[in-house]
């Protein structure tokens, strides 16, 4: 019950949170803008510019002070990975004990350590199935058409790009097809500036995008996909069956459900969800944090098992160093890319527009 109250709680702070924030935007007055004056080259530097330059170059202040503009804590994305991470772990949990039970009925009795094995290996591998975090993209969210979109900036310009003023439902249309947070009380006027405001947004976005840095010493995502196929969910599998196998004496023979397995349940569960963040959603500050998160999950998994066999410590431990590993590039991936573009060390979004983090459901009510 405990539990299931505590879902309940991250589902309605989902919503609850982003509701606390106002909607309008600022008035003008405390608006940051920044001004580039004319002549001013600002096109990014080179890569070895960026990395010793840093906040010195007027260039690299100018895009840190516009993007730090507008920018928010993204309160939405906080209850979504809570939320994530408790269902993702109930639905293991859940599944376990339907093995228990299941071996418990059968007359053959628990599952054989090598069957077990596999069960173990098969989650580490694709324990993603049981998120309830949609990994999709956020550009792959957008309704609009990259033809939509040009005829709409058109049709914002102050000459109205040669046509008729957009009425204030078609404005409101376009903003809810970007992903926009508008009601019916914003005037045509606000909605404009909205529109604006996200373009501009998109457009700094996609340059930032295409400068990142990524360290030269960093392994890449197809070899860290690698070992972790080929080395750390074996270790994991390996790992899981002597804990399984000295479930005997401690709790019934052949347990699944057992709570120092959970450990590392919770583990994969905050590792999935940092894969969402960082790869799906491109947040290059919030991922240092969660890494180091991951990473002493995995430590403290580790001390788990070995209390109760020392070899599956060990065998954790070792695979920890993957995430001590990914922590660190995280880091220095951040701290690389920080010098030229300001990045907070938090989920963070455009103040006036949606958590790019979405759930699951969400996907499918078209929210």
């Amino acid at each position: 019950k405990v539990v299931w109250l505590l879902a309940c709680t991250a589902l309605a702070s989902v919503h609850g949170l982003q509701s606390a924030i106002p909607t309008q935007p600022l008035p003008l007055a405390t608006r940051r803008l920044v001004a580039v004056p004319r002549g001013v080259d600002v096109a990014l530097p080179s890569r070895h510019a960026r990395a010793s330059a840093g906040r010195s170059s007027p260039c690299c202040m100018a895009l840190a002070a516009a993007d730090d503009a507008g920018q928010q804590l993204d309160l939405g994305a906080l209850g979504r990975y809570f939320f994530a991470v408790l269902m993702q772990l109930i639905a293991l949990t859940f599944a376990f004990g339907v093995l228990d039970s299941a071996g418990y009925a059968s007359p053959l009795g628990p599952l054989p350590a090598p069957a077990a094995g596999g069960v173990f290996l098969a989650i580490s591998l694709r324990s993603r199935v049981f998120s309830s975090l949609d990994d999709s993209a956020p550009e792959e969210r957008v309704t609009a058409t990259a033809a939509e979109d040009e005829a709409l900036e058109a049709a914002l310009r102050p000459d109205g790009g040669g046509g008729k003023p957009m009425k204030k439902t078609a404005l409101r249309a376009e903003c809810e097809a970007r992903g926009l947070s508008v009601d019916r009380t914003m005037p045509a006027e606000m909605l404009q500036a909205r529109l604006r405001l996200y373009f501009e947004s998109r457009a700094r976005q996609a340059a930032a995008a295409a400068a990142a840095i990524t360290p030269s010493w960093a392994p890449s995502e197809d070899s860290l996909s690698l070992a972790r196929a080929a080395a750390i969910a074996p270790l994991h599998a390996l790992a899981s069956c002597l804990v399984y196998s000295s479930s005997t004496g401690r709790l019934n023979e052949g347990h699944f459900n057992d709570p120092v397995l959970l450990w590392l349940a919770l583990h994969l569960c905050l590792e999935d969800t940092l894969r969402t963040a960082q790869a799906a959603e491109g947040r290059v500050g919030a991922a240092v944090p969660g890494s180091a998160l991951v990473c002493l999950s995995a430590l403290y998994a580790a001390k788990q098992y070995s209390d109760v066999a020392p070899a599956a410590g060990a065998l954790l431990a070792l695979a920890a160093t993957w995430n001590a590993v990914a922590a660190a590039a995280a880091a220095d991936t951040w701290r690389l890319n920080n010098a030229v573009r300001a990045e907070p060390l938090y989920p963070h979004k455009v103040a006036g527009m949606r958590s790019q983090t979405r759930l699951t459901i969400e996907a499918f009510e078209g929210l």
